[in-house]
């Protein structure tokens, strides 16, 4: 049995679904049950109507019937869901961010916190209470997640109806597992009052973009699940379409990336960043010609205010290495990691420009993501599309977060305002930004939203 699931994986990663299923079915006589036993995506084997011929002709995925909500500059935050468990030492992060929402955020917009069942809620509470000025309405719900990255266990949807729906990957890939439970689907439909909805395919929110104009999804989506459910690209992205309702913009080229099952990883990557949120922020249509426009990072804007940033003490020091050559080894990391990005951001802005976007710069200074190298730690990251776009106060805008290098904050802000937006800083402090981006997360990243 061991074996057979091993080779199963190993052959979804090499060969169609239809192909391994019907193999399996004619030389073992295997029937749905035992296939599913073995790991086969019966849910999608399914979907092929001949595949006990060893045909994939017919596939027609079915509608969830489902619509993505847009997230924009132009439109209305609702609600900001944020997710709490002390286990994994990010509570400071989580309540700091908490009680800077809200006092920033605009006023209509509501905050509910999912907290891990294990943790002390009632002990959470009092402290956001007594962290916060605010008065803001925060609801507050035990539900069991295996993440506190919110954005990436959740997409917000709505049904035919208008109904909210919460869409949840088919599993979660996390750090430490291949396929964990996204969400405790019975315990967030009871406590949030809404439905939640399965998806047949695995992704992470980080790289899921709605912007009202265009569904834009990271290539490693595409990739993922060619290897891990073995269907062809173009298969993946027609389940996409059934499960949001839209057409697919793919930003990468899918055919470049490839799961990796012993790292748990996409690896290679077809992204210039693990997820397009990194990168690039759609914000739907905005200033006095209403074109979509996108924020996308750029390395240049970035290598302009370097000297700035490596003379700062707290983020160029390196024990092993004396101040002046750890600032000179900073700045080459500095600049051999956007020689290394630039050729993908490059097809980001051709693939946006083709769509009709106005794409507007923002400085971006990245490491090259070396985990044992000498600047391996991720606070040494700066990015400023990790946003939340949305209104405050009737004006069209963005929630970033300052890394406290004003060169590089003015550089962003200035950005921000180019692109017909107003930037609104949630933090005073960069506590929270390299707090975060030692998790190699972000604003986006901690924040989901609700339907």
């Amino acid at each position: 049995m061991a074996e057979l699931l091993g080779w199963t994986r190993e052959a979804l990663g090499r060969a169609h679904l239809v192909q391994v299923a019907w193999s399996l079915h004619r030389e073992l006589a295997l029937g749905l049950d035992a296939l599913g036993a073995l790991r086969i995506p019966t849910d999608l084997l399914t979907e092929f109507p001949h595949w006990r011929r060893g045909s994939t002709a017919g596939f027609s995925p079915r509608s969830l019937g489902l619509a993505p909500v847009p997230e924009a500059a132009g439109q209305p935050l609702r609600t900001i869901r944020l997710q709490v468990a002390p286990s994994t030492g990010a509570t400071s992060i989580l309540l700091t961010l908490l009680a800077d929402l809200r006092r920033r955020l605009d006023p209509a917009a509501g905050i509910v916190v999912l907290v891990d069942p294990d943790a002390d809620i009632a002990g959470l509470r009092r402290l956001a209470r007594l962290s916060t000025a605010g008065g803001r309405r925060v609801r507050w719900a035990t539900v069991d997640f295996p993440t506190i990255f919110a954005r990436d266990n959740a997409v917000a949807a709505r049904d035919a109806r208008g109904r909210p729906v919460l869409l949840v990957p088919r599993a979660l890939r996390t750090e430490w597992e291949s396929a964990a439970e996204p969400l405790d689907v019975r315990a967030a439909e009871r406590r949030l009052g809404l439905r939640v909805a399965r998806s047949r395919l695995h992704w992470h929110g980080g790289n899921i973009q709605f912007d009202g104009e265009c569904l834009a999804v990271g290539a490693d989506v595409i990739a993922e699940n060619v290897t891990r459910l073995g269907l062809a690209p173009h298969e993946v992205v027609a389940l996409l379409v059934a499960e949001l309702g839209r057409d697919v913009v793919v930003l990468g080229d899918p055919t470049e990336a490839r799961f990796d099952h012993v790292t748990n990883r996409v690896a290679p990557s077809a992204q210039a960043s693990y997820h397009i949120d990194l990168d690039v922020m759609l914000l739907g249509r905005v200033g006095r010609a209403r074109r979509p426009t996108a924020l996308l990072a750029d390395p240049q804007r970035g290598l302009a205010s370097v000297h700035d940033v490596v003379a700062d003490r707290r983020l160029a020091a390196v024990p092993h290495l004396p101040a002046p050559h750890a600032r000179q080894e900073l700045t080459r990391e500095y600049r051999l990691a956007a020689r290394q990005r630039e050729p993908a951001l490059h097809e980001y802005r051709k693939r946006l420009v083709g769509l009709g976007y106005r794409v507007v710069d923002v400085p971006d200074l990245r490491t090259r993501g070396v985990s044992d190298g000498p600047f391996g730690s991720g606070d040494l990251d700066f990015i400023y599309c990790n946003v939340l776009p949305g209104l405050n106060r009737g004006r069209a805008a963005v929630h970033y977060l300052p890394w406290g290098v004003p060169s590089l904050d003015q550089a962003a802000a200035r950005s921000m305002r180019a692109a017909d937006v107003r930037p609104i800083r949630v933090s005073i402090t960069p506590y929270l930004a390299r707090a975060m981006m030692q998790r190699a997360a972000g604003l986006r990243c901690f924040c989901g939203t609700m339907p």
